[in-house]
C-alpha cells in the first residue's frame, strides 16, 4: 500500500509553505512450501513469515551475579549471554529458537516541507523506517571478545559494570556461547535526509543569482546507532565488515543565469 499526499499549507504574497507526504506499507509472507503449509526450519522458511525472517535464540540479557543459581541450572556462568527458555522446560535446546523478526519493515514514510519567504527558500526531507530487523556481520567479525583480535568498543559485562548488552570477555573461548544473538539489531530509524537553504539575490545585471547550501544526512536517529556509532542501519541485507558508515556532506554553491 502506497499513499502520497501533497498540500499547500500557506500561500500568501510573500510566504508559501507546501508539504509532500509519502507512506508505504508492505506485508510479505510465505503461504506454502514444497511440502505444503509446513515450516522448513533447516532453511529458515516459515509459514506466515517473510522470506527474510531471522530464526535464532532470543537474547534477554546477561546472567548477573545475583542469578548464579539460575544460571547454573541452565549450565551457564555469570557474565554469559542469557537466552529465553521459550517452552519453559528448564533447558535450552534447538526447540527454544524462535522467529526474532525480519528485514521487512512495518511501514516507511517520508515528508518534505518547502518554505519560501521573499527571496529565501528552505526545504528539508525526513525519512523513517519502522519495524525491521537486520543481522550485522560486522559484529560477527569484530566482536568475539576473546582477546585475540581487535574488538569493537562495546559495553561488555564485568563485576563492576553489570551490563545487559554484551557478555564478559573470555580468552579461553573463540567466541561467546550464543554469539549469534549479539548480531541482531533494530533496523528502525529516522533520518533527516537533506536540508537545503537558498537566497535569490536581487540584481538587474543578470537574469538570476542564487546562493545556497545543502546538507546531506545531517541527523540520524536509531537505537542501533546509539549502541554502536558506526555503520548505517539502512540496509536491505546483512551488514558486512566492508560497509562504510553513513556520510554527512555539506555543499555550498552559487547559481547564476545570464
Amino acid at each position: 500500500m502506497e499513499l502520497t499526499l501533497s498540500t499547500v499549507n500557506v500561500s500568501k504574497a510573500d510566504f508559501r509553505w507546501s508539504t509532500d507526504l509519502q507512506f508505504t506499507h508492505n506485508k510479505e509472507a510465505i503461504l506454502e512450501l514444497f511440502n505444503g503449509k509446513v515450516d522448513d526450519i533447516g532453511n529458515a522458511r516459515f509459514i506466515g513469515q517473510p522470506l527474510s525472517a531471522y530464526f535464532d535464540y532470543k537474547k534477554i540479557g546477561i546472567w548477573q551475579s545475583n542469578e548464579l543459581d539460575q544460571a547454573t541450572k541452565y549450565q551457564r556462568k555469570v557474565g554469559e549471554i542469557k537466552v529465553e527458555d521459550i517452552n519453559n522446560d528448564g533447558k535450552i535446546d534447538a526447540s527454544d529458537r524462535t522467529v526474532l523478526g525480519s528485514q521487512v519493515p512495518d511501514w516507511s514514510a517520508g515528508i518534505t516541507n518547502r518554505f519560501e519567504y521573499k527571496g529565501f527558500d528552505l526545504s528539508f526531507f525526513v525519512f523513517a523506517r519502522v519495524g525491521s530487523m537486520f543481522q550485522s556481520g560486522f559484529h560477527s567479525t569484530f566482536n568475539t571478545l576473546a582477546g585475540r583480535y581487535n574488538n569493537l568498543d562495546i559495553n561488555y559485562w564485568s563485576l563492576t559494570n553489570p551490563s545487559n548488552d554484551f557478555p564478559r570477555p573470555n580468552q579461553n573461548q573463540e567466541s561467546p556461547v550464543y554469539a549469534s544473538t549479539m548480531t541482531y539489531f533494530s533496523g528502525s530509524f529516522v533520518k533527516i535526509r537533506n536540508i537545503n537553504l537558498g537566497y535569490n539575490i536581487p540584481t538587474k545585471k543578470i537574469t538570476g543569482l542564487r546562493v545556497y547550501t545543502s546538507i546531506q544526512q545531517p541527523f540520524i536517529f536509531s537505537e542501533y546507532r546509539s549502541k554502536y556509532k558506526g555503520i548505517d542501519n539502512e540496509t536491505d541485507g546483512t551488514v558486512n565488515q566492508d560497509q562504510t558508515p553513513s556520510v554527512r556532506q555539506i555543499t555550498f554553491g552559487i547559481n547564476a543565469k545570464f
